[in-house]
């Protein structure tokens, strides 16, 4: 059998990094850089290896007994991939995007159906691990990180919960950085411009200082302008602008002690989510509230003097259904014309900024020859803020300003190592996690569930400086706490099979403290109050695999994900219990996922045929919804389903300097019971309703060449083609848009010189697909059809829908030069 610990096998000679993408499509067949591909271009052979540490120890993708996408920094780039919010597009069975209602400041990433929390609250958590050099990023604020000085991203489809930490019971996200290096002064300077303003600078030196001492530094600041116009003033939506920093130092005073240091800080802002407001009702809550002009059975005396008090902020002559391009937009939805990328805009600009900075430290220690100790260390402190004026209009119907504030530390031992001859591979340790979140946020409204903007004489909230209401005050704290005990091993019962063993004993504790004007009354007075829970759990890990020889392996697994419970943080508004005060807490989610494979390299390696078959029995899954009685107000509760699927990949290389590459993935979810509201006790989530951030289908299609252009270089094309199909934007059918399906298609054309320097032409989204990327519903007349629920069903709450648009075609012009 293939040692665990194979090098990329020099003697395939590939030219990976001129391949561009390779296998950005290919769950198993990413390749490495060959560095002699320039050097010796006739020595293109077959598919190579990478190295991967989905285990936590190097192994070949190939020899892997998981589900695993790997890409290197070139094949990121071939792609248009210069950050995870684009990472998904080549990927089957992934969906990467925004939450409701905030666009791309709070990341969801799900997994074969399996993601995180569609609202961004901070008492929502993923299901799905985002790691950086092995330390958790372990919030959604944020997460849609630029890939600066990139090794490889790895994806790790399924439950990754024995070795992988907390939340991972939809599989990891691992991004890993380039160490810096002992042996050489190196480094690299790249340039970019394009469509909307692009202006991309990023550079990273790596420095020796001693033998056994070196330093690396990276930063990049990329610029463009949104492409979704604010008719009110000529703004635009969807902008870009980010300023990413890193330091990192690396010491081996001893051959058996390497210690690793890093920092890092990240700046993010731009002038609002590019979105879209679709379907503007003046008859649902919101805007019924806001033009109440007469004492009526849905208008009260007050609701008129406020309406009265609320037109007056809004242009003369304004009405609910003059500040929206929807007769475009769903006639374009519908097949009957093209989209449009404008918005009216609203009272004040909406803005969002990010700012953060991590530390983080690994040491590792060479305890014997087969015995190693490492200790991972990561501390992170985050900020964010948001002013969202959602309906985008000058009337005053509903408005957010918040601000939130994450500070967390992992902690982690591992020890790996060897036994028994080197037949068993294995590795044991203990993880630590503290989070404390505080989010303010103040609602600005005008329904009459949401009058927070005015006092109770009935008399404006006005802030002097801009005119407009102050809004209600929420303020929500939470401290979470973790330990987990786990240990894997893989032992080769003969040359071939090998059997693995895997546990995990996890503990959360959490405690939530929730305060907001005008509910969680006792006396008729708003307090704060509090909820404390913990929960416990085994998640074990099996599996079998055989190699069949150098190039053939199967294996069957099957493998538990946990993801511990959490608080709704909807305040009644009278409390009987003065310390809970309605807020529920929902069941840890678990899960079992059943997994086999098959692992192919074929035709002296110019053939790679992979395929991988799951299904997954998920228990308690922890899904949100709005429950549309009386008020409207949002849940999560537990509920089973089932999911099952296929991934299959293929890749040729025929002749030498030509790869093509297909993949595809299927996905069928289902809900297993009806779920029920909280509040009202009817169905919420029909057994019919479709799954929140699953395309059924997903398949992608590429090329890559690269042709020697005499001494001096090469010139290398790529193409790639990703399709996704139609999906849900969120788990509540009361507010789900059904996204439709898209194909988006990417080129690239680099002349890369052995001087170092090169130059390449890109294009992203060719076609100029006008696609939705999320959206969120709270529209429409009450008698609107719900997915899964029928007609009947709608909140008809805001009074308008939430659209938000996937960037159209790009051009850009790179420069880059490596030494």
């Amino acid at each position: 059998m293939r040692s665990l610990k194979t090098p990329i096998r020099a003697s395939l000679k590939t030219g990976a990094a001129t391949f561009g993408l390779a296998t950005a499509i290919i769950a198993t067949g990413a390749f490495a850089q060959d560095e002699t591909a320039l050097a010796d271009p006739s020595a293109r052979g077959g598919i190579a290896d990478i190295i991967v540490t989905a285990q936590r120890y190097e192994q070949s993708l190939q020899d892997t007994p998981l589900s695993v996408v790997a890409l290197n920094g070139d094949q990121l780039a071939a792609a248009g991939v210069d950050s995870l919010d684009k990472f998904d597009t080549f990927i089957p069975n992934v969906s990467i995007g925004g939450t409701m209602a905030q666009g791309n400041a709070i990341a969801s990433f799900a997994i074969r159906g399996i993601g995180g929390a569609p609202s961004g609250f901070v008492t929502q958590e993923g299901s799905v691990g985002v790691y950086v050099d092995d330390i958790l990023f372990a919030r959604p604020n944020g997460a849609l990180l630029d890939l600066l000085d990139v090794e490889r991203v790895e994806v790790l489809r399924g439950p990754q919960g024995t070795l992988f930490g907390r939340n991972t019971a939809g599989g990891a996200i691992r991004y890993v950085t380039k160490r810096p290096d002992f042996a050489a002064v190196s480094g690299n300077v790249r340039a970019a411009i394009g469509s909307y303003q692009r202006r991309d600078l990023s550079a990273n030196l790596n420095l020796p200082l001693a033998d056994t001492l070196a330093v690396r530094f990276s930063a990049s600041q990329k610029n463009q302008d949104g492409y979704v116009t604010r008719i009110i003033d000529g703004d635009r939506l969807g902008d870009r602008n980010s300023t990413v920093m890193r330091a990192q130092a690396r010491w081996q005073p001893t051959p058996r002690l390497d210690i690793e240091l890093s920092a890092d800080t990240i700046r993010t802002h731009d002038d609002g989510s590019p979105t879209v407001i679709a379907r503007y009702e003046p008859t649902d809550l919101y805007p019924t509230a806001l033009y109440c002009v007469a004492v009526s059975p849905t208008c009260s005396a007050s609701n008129v003097t406020r309406g009265a008090q609320a037109r007056a902020l809004a242009p003369a002559g304004a009405s609910p259904s003059g500040y929206t391009n929807a007769a475009a937009d769903l006639a374009y939805f519908l097949g009957q014309a093209g989209g449009r990328y404008e918005v009216y805009g609203g009272l004040v600009p909406d803005t969002n900024r990010f700012k953060s900075y991590g530390l983080a430290g690994t040491i590792a220690y060479e305890l014997s020859d087969t015995v190693t100790a490492k200790s991972l260390t990561g501390y992170r402190d985050l900020d964010q803020t948001q002013n969202q004026d959602f309906d985008r209009s000058p009337l005053p119907l509903y408005g957010l300003n918040e601000r939130i504030g994450i500070e967390y530390f992992t902690q982690e031992f591992q020890f790996t190592g060897q036994s028994f001859a080197d037949r068993l591979k294995w590795v044991v340790g203990a993880f630590y996690y503290w989070d404390k979140a505080e989010d303010y946020r103040r609602r600005l409204g005008s329904g009459s569930n949401s009058n927070s903007a005015y006092a109770d004489d009935g008399s404006l909230f006005v802030n002097p400086a801009d005119g407009i209401g102050l809004g209600e005050l929420e303020q929500k704290f939470i401290t979470t706490k973790s330990i987990a005990l786990f240990g894997q091993g893989s032992f080769s019962i003969t040359d071939g099979l090998v059997a693995t063993l895997g546990l995990r004993w996890n503990r959360d504790t959490k405690e939530y403290t929730a305060f907001r004007e005008g509910r969680g009354r006792i006396g008729g007075v708003a307090m704060a109050h509090t909820v404390k829970d913990s929960w416990s759990n085994l998640s074990p890990r099996f599996g079998l695999e055989y190699h069949w020889n150098d190039d053939v392996m199967t294996y069957v697994s099957a493998a538990k994900g946990f993801k511990g419970g959490g608080f709704n943080d909807t305040v009644e508004t009278n409390c009987v219990d003065p310390q809970v005060c309605g807020l529920s807490s929902f069941a840890p989610e678990n899960l079992w996922t059943y997994e086999v494979g098959l692992r192919s390299d074929l035709f002296d390696r110019k053939l790679r045929f992979n395929i991988t078959g799951f299904y997954t029995d998920y228990k308690d899954q922890q899904i949100q919804y709005i429950d549309s009685a009386p008020p409207p107000t949002q849940f999560t509760v537990n509920g089973d389903a089932t999911v099952k699927g296929v991934e299959v990949e293929l890749m040729a290389a025929p002749i030498g300097g030509l790869l093509l590459r297909a993949s595809g993935g299927y996905v069928h979810t289902r809900y297993n019971d009806d779920i029920l509201g909280i509040n009202s006790g009817i169905v919420q989530i029909a057994r019919t309703t479709p799954y929140f951030r699953s395309p059924k289908w997903s398949y992608s299609l590429g090329a890559s060449y690269s042709v020697p252009v005499s001494d001096a270089g090469e010139a290398s094309f790529d193409l790639n083609w990703g399709w996704k199909d139609s999906q849900a934007s969120t788990a509540s059918p009361t507010n789900m848009v059904m996204l439709p399906s898209y194909g988006l298609l990417n080129g690239r054309i680099e002349y890369r010189s052995k001087a170092g320097w090169s130059i390449a032409l890109t294009g992203n989204n060719l076609l100029d697909k006008y696609y939705l990327t999320g959206g969120f519903d709270p529209a429409g007349p009450a008698s609107l059809d719900s997915p899964g629920l029928g007609a009947g069903r709608h909140d008809a709450v805001f009074g308008f829908e939430m659209l938000d648009l996937g960037r159209p075609r790009e051009v850009g012009l790179e420069l880059n030069y490596r030494f």
